[in-house]
C-alpha cells in the first residue's frame, strides 16, 4: 500500500466563448499490492504475480473516491 501524488494536465472546454482550457492539476492514488513471489535462497530463476488496483483519491472539489480494480503484473528473472 502507498500514496502517489502526480501532476495532471486537464483540459476544459468553455462552451460560451468555444475556447480550450489548459490547466495542470494535483491528483492522487492510493495503489495496493496483493502477490506472491517465488525464489530460491541459493538463486537462480524466481517469478512474482501481482494483483494491483488502487483507489484515486479526490483531492479536488467535485471528485468522488473511486476504485480501479483493473491492473495486475508478472515477471520473470534469475537472482544470483
Amino acid at each position: 500500500m502507498g500514496f502517489t501524488s502526480y501532476l495532471n494536465t486537464s483540459f476544459d472546454f468553455d462552451s460560451e466563448t468555444f475556447e480550450t482550457i489548459n490547466k495542470v492539476v494535483f491528483d492522487a492514488f492510493i495503489p495496493l499490492r496483493v502477490g506472491y513471489r517465488y525464489q530460491k535462497p541459493e538463486g537462480g530463476f524466481f517469478f512474482r504475480i501481482g494483483y494491483t488496483p488502487f483507489f484515486n483519491v479526490p483531492v479536488r472539489a467535485g471528485k468522488i473516491w473511486s476504485f480501479n480494480p483493473y491492473w495486475a503484473g508478472l515477471s520473470f528473472g534469475k537472482s544470483f
